[in-house]
């Protein structure tokens, strides 16, 4: 996938269970993955609602030099792409 800064990254998904979870390490293309794990959590509400979580797990980080971004990803920045999300999901 190409991100917003225009880099290109491959996905290594971890975890999926269908319409209730993924989660997915990054990495640059043909790369190990550093260790930062990004998950998305879904638990329908009732038919029309889902309650999303994301989280964002840098405790594994190998890569010295992603340290500082990583403690920028606050729960804020996690909150902006939840609400990203939900105005996607809203334009259906």
């Amino acid at each position: 996938m190409t991100i917003t800064t225009g880099s290109v990254r491959e996905n290594h998904v971890v975890e999926f269970v269908e319409q209730r979870r993924i989660a997915w390490r990054p990495s640059e293309p043909g790369q190990p993955t550093p260790g930062h794990l990004w998950r998305w959590v879904l638990e329908p509400i009732d038919a029309s609602h889902t309650r999303v979580t994301h989280t964002y797990d840098w405790t594994q980080l190998t890569d010295e030099k992603r340290i500082p971004h990583a403690r920028a990803t606050t729960a804020d920045k996690l909150r902006a792409s939840l609400d990203r999300l939900a105005e996607l999901a809203e334009r259906r």
